[in-house]
């Protein structure tokens, strides 16, 4: 019995570790952007497919710009790897549409690097309720990054190149939306996406 204990604990523990496994799928399918929309539409030149499977984003007119999913989603896991082009960005993830978002850069109001972290003002507990002081460590400016969100009822957990960054309950979180990329306005930014991948989870999750 203490066995299958130990089993069923590491198992747990290595599906944190590891990320999305079976059931996962693509949500960018590495050569077009099927599946996905701009917003504002004028905007949508940001947005293109390079070789290799990449996603970038830049806006060299410093206008700001989202790229949604088309369709909504609720309860899942989301991994992505992500690598920022330029010395000066502000992007991240909005996980269930216009509200809360996964900050991946430079935060506007604090002036420091957030990734990871998560800015939601309308809870009213600060710009950025859910925070941690990994970053620094952790967080690879200008190489690849692996990021991954958890995203069960109102709770957001983040997990930054395998380390547990922050576990944070919302409050005022949509109960299902699309998922969004971000190009902050007000600043030339290049930023580049790939393996974009989720699992939805079942109510036995």
């Amino acid at each position: 019995m203490k066995k299958l204990v130990k089993l069923a604990i590491g198992s747990a523990i290595a599906a944190l570790v590891t990320g999305c496994g079976p059931g996962s799928k693509s949500l960018f399918d590495g050569n077009t952007l099927d599946g996905w929309e701009c917003d504002p539409q004028e905007n949508a030149s940001h947005w293109i497919v390079k070789e290799g499977g990449i996603l970038v984003g830049e806006n060299p007119d410093q206008e700001a710009s989202m790229l949604w999913t088309r369709d909504a989603f609720k309860d899942y896991e989301l991994e992505l790897e992500y690598q920022t082009l330029t010395d000066d960005y502000d992007t991240g993830v909005f996980p269930r549409g216009e509200g809360h978002q996964v900050q991946i850069g430079i935060s506007r109001s604090l002036k420091r690097d957030m990734t990871a972290c998560i800015y939601a003002p309308k809870d009213e507990k600060g710009a950025y309720p859910g925070q941690t002081d990994k970053v620094e460590e952790f967080h690879k400016v200008g190489d690849w990054n692996h990021l991954r969100v958890i995203v069960q009822g109102k709770r957001l957990q983040t997990f930054l190149n395998g380390e547990p960054f922050v576990d944070y309950e919302g409050i005022t979180i949509n109960e299902s939306g699309p998922i969004g990329l971000q190009l902050h306005g007000g600043v030339h930014m290049a930023v580049q996406f790939r393996n974009i991948k989720i699992r939805e989870f079942s109510e036995e999750d």
